[in-house]
């Protein structure tokens, strides 16, 4: 069922960037993003089943699109710089015969990539890749990768509607352009390249229903943990049992000590708060850590944990900072989890959410997405959280070594909660 490929082409924006706009320069936070591109997949229904036209819409709506979104239009200049040359957005057509709703079935995590452009930034410079795929039903794929340098799931989430905005004639809207003067770039800070991993990775997709969520919710609760929240419960499961898996296999026989890195969107978080919509990374974290030597780390207190990180997190943040303050204060608090380490071994642990994004009410004109995919970023211990379509459940995407997957993915307590696909 491999798509065949149509076209490949280069989507310019449809009016030239003025000569002021043209060198954009990233923020601090966007630098330490580095390279890494985040592959998102939209699957669409078209109940009219005509697909003639549709890749014509796309692509001038693109066109139209990176007008306002001139950065993804560009090129890395350095470290510090994109320039907006318009030298456009990598756009790649392919058809499939099969039907949309037996692949949604039947699918696993890797047949993501067969809808996803497999060209990368190494090959087309290009910051914005896409490939569009029409099913011989009618239904339609939009994958997409997106440098993480130029913008955060939110920034991600404000161009995909945009463009569909764009698509269906409504008008657009630009980008801001303050974070550069409120997050100023670093022209010693290189960008970081990411870190090859040893060992084959393994991406289970588990899906949490709003029932099961409610039980894990009441076990929380019933061990005096104050109103636990979806995504804290099913991080903190997660979490637990991907420590005990390492734990299982590990060489020295005992839990070893690991760290919980949770990204917090900062846009609502600082004083004055950000646009929802504002583009570029607004994203920090915070840690909670698991030390050497404990018999097990216990549910509950895990999801008390990453409330009073929040917590903590706030009460650090939430202040009227200028630019140069706030990256201060982020860099000091890094620098203390950093010295709490007891330098020896330690396995990091991301969890990302995509929860409560405007992924979902991406609309071009066949109504909203009937399912959101995400492809996976090849680092191990990533866990991606995304609501599912109906807002009424969580899906997680699970990256681990092979071997601790395979423990994993058998863990009785983790079964309990989640369904796996």
């Amino acid at each position: 069922m491999k798509p065949e490929i149509i076209s490949r082409e280069i989507i310019k924006p449809s009016s030239p960037t003025p000569d002021s706009k043209r060198i954009y320069k990233v923020s601090l936070l966007d630098q330490l993003f580095g390279s890494v591109y985040v592959p998102i997949i939209f699957f669409y229904q078209n109940k009219e089943g005509n697909n003639n036209s549709i890749s014509s819409g796309l692509k001038k709506s693109l066109s139209e699109t990176l007008t306002h979104y001139y950065p993804l239009a560009g090129r890395i200049k350095d470290g510090a710089t994109i320039e907006c040359n318009d030298e456009g957005a990598y756009f790649i057509e392919a058809r499939v015969e099969s039907h949309l709703q037996e692949f949604l079935k039947h699918h696993e995590v890797g047949d993501l990539y067969l809808f996803m452009p497999g060209e990368m930034q190494s090959e087309t410079g290009s910051l914005l890749l896409i490939q569009i795929t029409l099913f011989g039903c009618g239904g339609i794929a939009i994958g997409m990768c997106i440098s993480h340098m130029v913008a955060d799931v939110a920034g991600m989430s404000a161009f995909i509607n945009d463009w569909g905005t764009m698509m269906t004639r409504k008008s657009g809207k630009e980008i801001s352009a303050e974070l550069t003067s409120f997050f100023p770039p670093s022209d010693s800070l290189s960008m970081p390249e990411p870190r090859p991993c040893k060992g084959n990775l393994v991406k289970r997709r588990f899906v949490f229903d709003s029932i099961k969520l409610g039980k894990l919710r009441t076990k929380a609760i019933q061990s005096g943990v104050e109103n636990p929240t979806w995504v804290e419960v099913v991080t903190a499961l997660i979490y637990r049992c991907a420590v005990a898996a390492a734990s299982k296999l590990s060489s020295v026989g005992f839990l070893e000590p690991s760290v919980l890195i949770q990204p917090v969107n900062l846009r609502k978080r600082i004083i004055p708060p950000f646009p929802e919509k504002y583009f570029g990374n607004m994203v920090w974290s915070y840690t909670i850590q698991t030390h050497a030597q404990q018999s097990g780390i216990e549910f509950p207190a895990l999801v008390g944990q990453l409330k009073a990180g929040l917590a903590d997190f706030g009460r650090a943040y939430e202040k009227n900072f200028t630019g140069q303050e706030l990256i201060q204060v982020l860099f000091r608090e890094k620098a203390k989890t950093h010295s709490n380490d007891d330098h020896h071994h330690v396995n990091e642990y991301i969890c990302t959410s995509w929860c409560r994004s405007l992924l979902y009410q991406s609309d071009f004109g066949w109504g909203k997405p009937i399912w959101v995919g995400h492809a996976g970023i090849g680092f191990k211990n990533l866990i991606c959280l995304n609501d599912t379509r109906e807002g009424d459940g969580i899906e997680a995407l699970v990256t681990l070594e092979e071997q601790e997957m395979a423990v994993f993915e058998r863990n009785e307590e983790l079964l309990q909660f989640c369904y796996l696909y």
